[in-house]
């Protein structure tokens, strides 16, 4: 599985917050309107940064289970959820699903982390969902739209090269990528779901220069491996992104997809 550091995550969250559909959180929270204690499951779940955006919208007793297959993100989630009922499983979800399932959840959530499963995995899980007939809240997901202001001639071959990596193997196979929104939603529609779907874009502002730099350095990574003859080119245009963030004239955003499942 493709991993994230700490520092990426922390720079993000509040990206993060901000991007995420009011109306599908309005819908999660309207959904288990009259229970009053819930059972959640993240998988994918970093260092706790599902938890911290759903905290204030539920207003039930929340037991939550955060699950990741890296140790150290759990760690500083651990320490992130002192007061918070939370258990932690550090797991290989490419194997197993018994960490997705066996905390008997009433909900069952994610955040950008579907685009990097595969297809057969994908269906493996929505299959295993939807035969208990669970919620599933899936926040964030990449659908391959980005761009750059001010606008850049090597943006589209950057950008092209990037989506191409976000399809390579993150741990699961060949990734769904920026497919992986609508491959979702017809897979639970098939099932006999009812999804609900929204935009929730990221938007980095000129003020968001850590924000904004670690990403392009990203792309700039994954589009050389991708096209290992550009690299050259590709460095002269994350030189030239940088010194336009240096001087607060940049700004950019990337696509991403909310979705919420419900048995219908």
């Amino acid at each position: 599985m493709s991993g994230f550091s700490a520092e990426w995550l922390a720079l993000r969250e509040p990206i993060d917050h901000a991007a995420r559909s009011d109306e599908i959180l309005a819908g999660v929270a309207g959904w288990f309107a009259k229970d009053k204690h819930l059972n959640i499951t993240d998988i994918g779940s970093g260092t706790g940064s599902t938890l911290r955006a759903l905290k204030p919208v539920l207003g039930q007793t929340i037991t939550w289970h955060l699950v990741d297959h890296d140790d150290a993100l759990l760690e500083v989630a651990k320490a992130e959820a002192q007061g918070d009922h939370v258990d932690f499983s550090l797991a290989d979800l490419s194997t197993s699903l018994d960490a997705l399932l066996d905390h008997q959840p009433d909900l069952i959530t994610t955040s950008a982390f579907l685009d990097l499963v595969s297809m057969d995995w994908c269906e493996w899980m929505v299959k295993e969902v939807t035969d208990r007939k669970i919620p599933f809240y899936a926040a964030l997901t990449y659908d391959g739209r980005a761009g750059c202001e001010p606008v850049l001639n090597t943006d589209k071959d950057v950008l092209a090269a990037f989506n191409a990596h976000q399809k390579t193997d993150k741990g699961f196979g060949a990734a769904l990528g920026p497919d992986a929104a609508e491959t979702t939603i017809v897979l639970f529609e098939k099932a006999g779901y009812k999804v609900n779907l929204a935009q929730s874009d990221w938007i980095g502002h000129a003020r968001d220069k850590a924000f904004q730099k670690m990403l392009l350095d990203g792309w700039y990574n994954a589009a050389s491996e991708i096209t290992p003859d550009k690299e050259a080119e590709f460095k002269g245009w994350l030189s030239q992104r940088f010194e336009l963030i240096d001087n607060s004239e940049a700004s950019v955003f990337v696509g991403h997809k909310d979705i919420f499942a419900v048995p219908a």
